[in-house]
């Protein structure tokens, strides 16, 4: 056994050493390249089948390839899809690569004699924009997209459509990487009427979040509303991905215009459209909005939000700024709110958590009017910190009880609030409103659900009445047998 033993350690060490990751990397770069001319004919055969699904496979497998991506894959697979023919366009993206001249390249596989397809080759050029960025050679992936850009403007194919989304995904976030998407804006808007046009539905929904992001990221809140409003986004045909964007931003437009309750609802819906397992990030970003969202309306996020594994760091903040809203402390509230502000900077929220300050007085106020049945303005002010008057406080007491926060009344000529007795919620309208809600969420789900189903298109109203009369029938006859069958089976057995 002790021999046994050794001799597999000798084994072991006299294998192919895999010196500094060398041959691992070889064998990883030969396998990658495979894997691209694997891909480059299957987007051939989309071109001769028509066939979107077997491009929209090849797609997928982008954020897999994109890991394994460096400058001699990207060398062997445009010298090897490039005929000479094409030697312009090759050597223009062969400038965004580096090449060595220690680079072990095969000098067999060069370029094809099979003419270039142009999904071929915005696929390879988008392989290197993907490069670019990851390398963050942002001023090279600007100019690599912009010439990617011209060439889909060119091209009209409907097997060209899956790669558009694509192409000004990250033509977008190229010019975002360098701070300069307010130049691509008029491309954009271009490019979302030609894709309207040409009904590319996926591309138009991408294009339609571009630019919401685009106006969104220099608060031009107005404009993204009226891009809104005069568009139609492709609910039943988008991906869902592109839908919980949409519907985040949305949410976005609805808060800053102090329409909360639709911005609660689309940022609901946004997340559960969202992907179950995966999309943490856009996930997170949904929840820091919601949760302001909630608290300006009045509400307290649940517990359960801030307690999920993936989010928990990072909605802390947004947990701790929660308590001090729930408690009503305004000197607890100010101190969380300068202790994270550039955090809520980042988040794009802080302007919306300055209005959170009339919560917090409001929140206050319900504990105020729920524990003394009489107390005057003076010690309203005491007990809350505010940083005012006791005439001020009247102003904000008496909206409170307008917003039907409270349920008082103010004695302005002594100067006190009185409050009423406690009523039953359920003898509100509270429960009522709750239920209707979740009512009409469970009908949209349902009216959904119902526009998703597919019939063929073919058949009218008699071929239908007829199938199922015929299949009335049919059923019939079975239920016939059967009774006969039972029946014959009974005697039988007598």
């Amino acid at each position: 056994m002790p021999n046994d033993v050794e001799m597999t350690d000798a084994s072991a060490s006299t294998k192919p050493a895999a010196v500094n990751g060398v041959p691992e990397k070889k064998e990883s770069a030969v396998l990658t390249v495979a894997d691209l001319k694997k891909n480059v004919q299957m987007i051939e055969k989309t071109v001769d089948s028509k066939e979107i699904r077997f491009i929209t496979s090849v797609l997928r497998q982008t954020t897999s390839i994109r890991k394994k991506l460096n400058d001699k894959v990207l060398y062997q697979i445009i010298s090897f899809v490039f005929p000479e023919s094409e030697s312009t366009k090759k050597k223009f993206l062969l400038s965004f690569v580096k090449v060595n001249n220690d680079m072990d390249v095969d000098s067999k596989e060069t370029g094809t004699t099979k003419s270039l397809t142009p999904e071929v080759e915005a696929y390879l050029h988008l392989l290197v924009l993907i490069y670019l960025i990851d390398q963050k050679q942002y001023e090279a992936a600007t100019k690599c997209s912009t010439a990617l850009i011209g060439n889909t403007h060119q091209n009209n194919r409907i097997t060209f459509y899956p790669l558009t989304s694509k192409i000004f995904f990250y033509y977008s976030l190229s010019f975002e990487l360098v701070d300069k998407l307010e130049e691509i804006r008029p491309t954009l808007l271009t490019a979302l009427r030609t894709a309207t046009l040409r009904h590319n539905d996926e591309g138009q929904a991408t294009i339609l979040n571009l630019l919401l992001r685009n106006y969104l990221e220099y608060n031009l809140i107005e404009q993204a509303d009226n891009l809104v409003n005069n568009t139609q986004f492709p609910e039943q045909t988008a991906s869902s991905n592109q839908f919980a964007r949409y519907l985040y931003y949305q949410g976005r437009i609805k808060s800053i215009q102090l329409e909360y309750a639709e911005s609660y609802k689309f940022l609901t819906q946004a997340i559960r459209k969202a992907p179950q397992n995966t999309a943490t990030g856009f996930k997170r970003t949904v929840y820091k909005l919601l949760c302001i969202v909630q608290l300006l309306m009045g509400e307290i996020p649940e517990r359960s939000i801030f307690s999920q594994k993936n989010l928990r760091a990072s909605l802390k903040p947004y947990l701790i700024l929660t308590q001090t809203v729930r408690v009503g402390d305004l000197v607890s509230f100010h101190k969380v709110q300068e202790q994270y502000c550039q955090l809520f900077k980042e988040d794009k929220t802080f302007s919306l958590i300055q209005r959170l300050r009339t919560s917090v007085i409001k929140a206050g106020l319900k504990k105020i009017n729920a524990a003394y049945s009489r107390i005057s303005f003076d010690d309203i002010v005491t007990k809350l910190k505010f940083d005012g008057n006791p005439q001020d406080m009247m102003f904000i007491v008496a909206k409170t009880i307008k917003d039907g926060v409270i349920d008082a009344t103010i004695n302005f000529e002594q100067g006190y609030l009185q409050s009423k007795e406690n009523i039953d919620a359920y003898s509100t309208f509270e429960p009522t409103n709750a239920l209707s809600n979740r009512i009409d969420i469970c009908l949209k789900i349902h009216n959904d659900s119902l526009k998703a189903m597919r019939f063929h298109p073919d058949l009218n109203r008699e071929e239908t009445e007829k199938i199922a009369e015929e299949s009335k029938n049919i059923k019939q006859e079975l239920e016939r047998q059967v009774e006969e069958s039972s029946d014959g089976g009974e005697d039988g057995d007598f």
